[in-house]
């Protein structure tokens, strides 16, 4: 591999890894209130119930990685820079909301006496798969125009500069007058 991508694959799979956490700890159980007063009943607080952000965001990020992939430099930066914000925003919303998991796991049992509360260490791993995310895109910000570019083969021709000139509605009928297909 070049020393000109050798950061592409890393930062990409860092990038993919991290979001992808992120996206799965938002959507697990974050807390859990049990109560034993008329008879046992527990309840989970998931990601979404106490940082309803995260998930969405989270999921920016990681759609934002499949934009990296097959964008070229421009495309890649503008997208580096929204993916970056979605990370940060993403992290941002656990760190804020990860403290009140168990108070919402309880508001859950709808004010039931003799509550218990568990948390899981889901929000901290939400936060870490967030905050790799925001590192790789940081990193493709940098150095998205020395990184490898998609074959523009399938490229429309408009794209390349070919632009072919659309035939006048008289021609289209004269060629179709004349036996021949103009869609062909």
């Amino acid at each position: 591999m070049s020393r000109r991508s050798s950061s592409f694959g890393p930062t990409v799979v860092l990038g993919l890894g991290g979001a992808a956490l992120a996206t799965v700890g938002a959507g697990r159980s974050w807390a859990e209130a049990t109560t034993t007063a008329q008879g046992t009943r527990t309840v989970a607080a998931a990601g979404t119930d106490v940082a309803a952000g995260a998930l969405p965001l989270a999921l920016v990020a990681l759609a934002a990685w499949g934009a990296v992939l097959v964008l070229r430099s421009r495309g890649r930066r503008v997208v580096a820079v929204l993916g970056l914000l979605a990370s940060v925003g993403a992290a941002v919303a656990v760190a804020t909301g990860a403290g009140d998991a168990g108070e919402v796991a309880s508001e859950m049992l709808g004010g039931a006496s003799d509550v218990t509360v568990t948390t899981s260490a889901w929000p901290a791993v939400t936060v870490v798969g967030a905050v790799l995310a925001a590192l790789a895109f940081a990193v493709a910000l940098v150095h998205a125009p020395r990184w490898p570019e998609m074959s523009s083969r399938y490229d429309s021709p408009v794209d390349r500069g070919h632009e072919k000139e659309s035939p006048t509605d008289a021609e289209l009928w004269r060629a179709m007058d004349e036996g021949h297909d103009p869609t062909a």
